[in-house]
């Protein structure tokens, strides 16, 4: 009978355990499926019109006079796709501050821009929110050719990851300003991992354009792959893989974890994008995911404005891996900070390197020394390449210095150890 009981009790056990275990794989497996899904990216375009026009729908614009941005590297091809719902007459502008002009004063009766576009816009231009309305939204498909993929191997060779933060509103695929900007310098042979942050207003040549250079914030109205290919001009490196994630996101993971750690060097009280008030006292303190995400977008605070950010934006991230590596109490919770973070969160990195990462680092792990650094510059006010010549916006000239130590920072972290000089030494 004592047999029977303790064998019953065996059996429940691993019943339990390997229900457990399924709901951990189950996560796991969907967690990885979902972020190295290869989705084409989207464009989402408004169609705008004057708050005092009469026109409520697309329809109405039937013959009627549109303008499009020429900036917008896919403006036919949105003149297309809405000739498809209805015909108009397509004017394409040089300047967005002529296109708007020219709807006030009813040259043409609507104007198509991008939906993150059209909301900057708003922000630099006085009474454009009050004075226009979207009455209509479509999406195009980029259909820009294949991102090449590194075939490093993570697990022993050095490798650099792009991560681009969206604050898109209209979904991760949909392109939108990259507001964070941070490449990330991995050596799994010395443990070693580099964060460099770029500012999102550092003033730099996008790439394959020749004329006004751009705010770096801008290349991700362009896609991720012209955001990846305008760093590696400006650093003169070669990106492996990229990461895409809404910090959006950080809010839920955040919390998950009961919070982390952060440490201001600022007192301040700010308000979080749902009404609450996040108090934050100069020094170390926990906060949730509302505050840790309104500290990582602070920026008006600080003299050094939006480096500052970047340096807040580095901090969450550190204590996010902190939390999750340094405790077991949230191994439990594995699968619903996988499911949080899967629908917000892609990469090219492929399941396959993933999976060796990650079982290298339960196997074998290592403890990892993250150290960050940051391109500095000098704010001024300067035309841009998206918003052209005549709408001035704040930039960040990037000094030369700090941009040269970035690149020898990089390059540093990424010289391969010898395996047999390291095994010479080893045995010495």
């Amino acid at each position: 009978m004592i047999k029977k009981i303790i064998l019953g009790i065996i059996g429940i056990v691993l019943l339990v355990a390997a229900g457990v275990a399924a709901r951990y794989l189950l996560a796991y497996n969907g967690f990885l499926d979902k972020i190295t899904e290869r989705k084409p990216e989207m464009k989402n375009y408004s169609v705008v019109v004057s708050s005092k026009s009469e026109i409520e729908d697309v329809a109405a614009l039937a013959n009627k006079g549109v303008g499009f941005l020429k900036a917008d590297t896919k403006a036919a091809n949105a003149a297309q796709k809405l000739d498809e719902i209805v015909k108009t007459d397509a004017t394409f502008y040089d300047e967005a501050n002529l296109m708007i002009e020219s709807l006030n004063s009813r040259v043409i009766d609507a104007i198509v821009l991008e939906s993150d576009r059209y909301e900057l816009l708003k922000e630099e231009i006085k009474d454009l929110a009050d004075t226009t309305k979207v009455i209509y939204q479509f999406e195009i498909e980029l259909n820009d050719e294949e991102v090449a993929i590194s075939d490093k191997e993570i697990t022993t060779e050095p490798f650099i990851v792009y991560i681009s933060g969206s604050d898109s509103r209209t979904g991760l695929q949909t392109t939108a300003r990259s507001d964070v900007n941070i490449v990330v310098a991995v050596n799994p042979q010395t443990g070693k991992i580099l964060l460099a942050s770029i500012p999102r207003d550092t003033y730099v040549q996008l790439h394959d354009t020749v004329g006004l250079k751009d705010k770096l914030t801008h290349a991700g109205l362009y896609g991720i792959n012209m955001s990846k290919t305008t760093i590696e001009d400006f650093l003169g490196i070669k990106i492996d893989y990229t990461v895409k994630v809404s910090f959006d996101t950080v809010v839920k993971v955040v919390d998950q974890l009961d919070g982390i750690d952060i440490e201001s060097d600022a007192a301040m009280t700010l308000n979080a994008s749902n009404g609450k008030k996040c108090t934050f006292v100069e020094g170390k303190q926990h906060v949730d995911g509302d505050c840790a995400l309104r500290f990582a977008r602070e920026r008006k605070t600080y003299l050094t404005g939006d480096k500052h950010r970047g340096e807040n934006q580095q901090q969450v991230i550190t204590s996010i891996i902190g939390r999750l590596s340094g405790s077991k109490d949230y191994l439990l919770k594995i699968p619903t900070i996988l499911d949080i973070a899967a629908d917000s969160f892609e990469t090219t990195i492929s399941r396959d390197n993933i999976s060796k990462f990650i079982r290298r680092q339960l196997t074998d792990p290592i403890n990892w020394q993250v150290k960050s650094i940051a391109v500095d510059g000098t704010g001024t006010h300067q035309p841009t390449y998206s918003m052209g010549s005549n709408l001035p916006l704040y930039v960040m000239i990037p000094d030369p210095e700090s941009v040269q130590k970035v690149k020898e920072e990089i390059n540093a972290y990424l010289v391969a150890v010898d395996k047999k000089e390291d095994d010479s030494e080893n045995a010495e």
